[in-house]
């Protein structure tokens, strides 16, 4: 198996040179040049196997002969290991043939936690086959930083660096952000939104010494998307055997999760519809509904997680869209850096509106879907996933098809918010108080960044 640049047919790289990156040399993202397609047949065979086992099946293709089978066995077997539950991701009934897939039993309590645990075994399987370190790179506004220190600490060869803007991160995060910090692990607060720091540490990436290696925790990295694939699978084994058309409803805190939605599909998997929720900051709704993505200051909502504009993986979806053309990609890409806004062509947008359709969800809605879940199932639900369970209700092609919510944050972490709605059934923890910040960067500060990176 080896990648290409979505900008650039004539970059190419193996596994191992995926797994230990940012981003690709001339700015796109790594993605595999041919999909492993399995029948109906062969899916159907694995309706019984362990979670690490399926994982295994399904993610084995894309690493080729870069990790022997007996190693990556072995790797993904311990990826699993600090999941709270023996199912690893659970199905949660909440009505008539309709499920939410718990990904929220990891040491995080966060549906990261996947991609995270992969991510850091796999770049130390890499790093201590050659000796090598690195600096672990990206930006978070919570969640994905803490699955990334929780990940890469038991990765002897790296420290982890994080940018999180100063403003918008929910305050437990904040403090366990900052809690976490050590000699390999580094927060930077930026004056800016998440965003910025996305788009910072993109710059960063793109200017960084080749003599130092940097790797990038965020879903820019292709393990971001691989780790999510198997979600699909797993879900619809447990609901049909892996024959039974089945949809998903994704709440829109990352792009990967959707793209890897659609690549489950051109792996043979039957998705036949794929439901993105979104709240107010609604980049994603909009670009699916009406074919006008545009990045903007995003606004605080009840679900935090979804608050930004920036999904580097539309550029992936759009890759596929085109037929894989590269230069198309690359046209649309810069125009989008320069000027914020994104429209494909009709006939790609139209074959992504054959699979995908989107609602955008307000918090007077959240809080209305919250109450009635607990109320009809007793089961207390974070903002995040009532975005996606209300979205499958309402835009769902089919009852008789088995429509799956990917629960990606536990509702623990929204215990005051649902405490208040009456949908918490203990008193909630008392809320964590932030520490002081460290230096704060602007968000155009690179050259400021880059020597503190040096000596971090």
């Amino acid at each position: 198996m080896h990648y290409l640049s979505t900008r650039s047919a004539a970059v190419r790289a193996d596994f191992r040179s995926v797994v230990l990156s940012g981003l690709a040399p001339d700015g796109g993202l790594f993605v595999p040049a041919s999909l492993p397609v399995f029948s109906v047949q062969e899916i159907a065979t694995w309706s019984w196997l362990p979670f690490e086992e399926l994982a295994w099946r399904v993610i084995a293709p894309f690493v080729g002969e870069s990790i022997a089978e007996d190693e990556l066995r072995a790797l993904l077997k311990a990826c699993y290991q600090r999941f709270g539950h023996r199912a690893i991701a659970p199905l949660r009934q909440v009505d008539r043939n309709e499920w939410v897939l718990e990904l929220f039993h990891g040491p995080t309590r966060s549906s990261k936690d996947f991609a995270a645990q992969l991510h850091a075994r796999l770049a130390s399987h890499f790093l201590e086959r050659e000796g090598r370190e690195a600096l672990v790179l990206g930006a978070t506004n919570g969640d994905t930083g803490l699955a990334a220190v929780a990940a890469f600490g038991e990765c002897r060869r790296s420290r982890v660096v994080m940018l999180y803007p100063e403003r918008g991160v929910p305050a437990d995060r904040l403090a366990a952000l900052q809690a976490a910090e050590s000699e390999r692990v580094r927060g930077y607060p930026l004056e800016g939104s998440f965003d910025d720091c996305q788009r910072l540490v993109s710059r960063l990436f793109a200017h960084w010494p080749s003599e130092h290696l940097a790797i990038g925790f965020n879903s820019s990295n292709w393990v971001g998307v691989l780790a999510q694939i198997v979600f699909y699978f797993h879900a619809a084994l447990q609901l049909g055997g892996g024959q039974r058309p089945i949809g998903f409803s994704i709440p829109a805190a990352s792009f990967a999760e959707v793209y890897a939605g659609y690549v489950a599909q051109k792996m043979g998997l039957p998705v036949n519809q794929i439901i993105v929720s979104t709240n107010r900051n609604d980049a994603l709704h909009q670009f699916i509904h009406r074919n006008r993505y545009g990045t903007r200051e995003a606004s605080s909502t009840l679900s935090p997680a979804m608050d930004f504009s920036v999904f580097s993986n539309v550029e992936r979806l759009v890759w596929e869209l085109y037929d894989h053309d590269d230069q198309a990609v690359r046209g649309l890409m810069e125009r989008l850096e320069a000027t914020g806004e994104l429209s494909i062509g009709n006939p790609q947008w139209l074959q992504a509106r054959m699979l995908i359709d989107s609602y955008a969800v307000d918090d007077a809605q959240t809080e209305a879907e919250i109450v009635s879940l607990f109320r009809d199932t007793g089961l207390p639900m974070d903002p995040h996933t009532a975005t996606g369970v209300l979205a499958a209700r309402l835009y769902r092609r089919s009852v008789v098809t088995p429509m799956v919510t990917l629960g990606q944050i536990a509702p623990e972490k929204s215990a005051t918010l649902l405490a208040s709605l009456g949908a918490w059934p203990s008193p909630p923890p008392a809320p964590a108080t932030p520490l002081a910040h460290a230096r704060r960067y602007a968000r155009t500060d690179l050259e400021g960044l880059r020597q503190a990176l040096a000596g971090a």
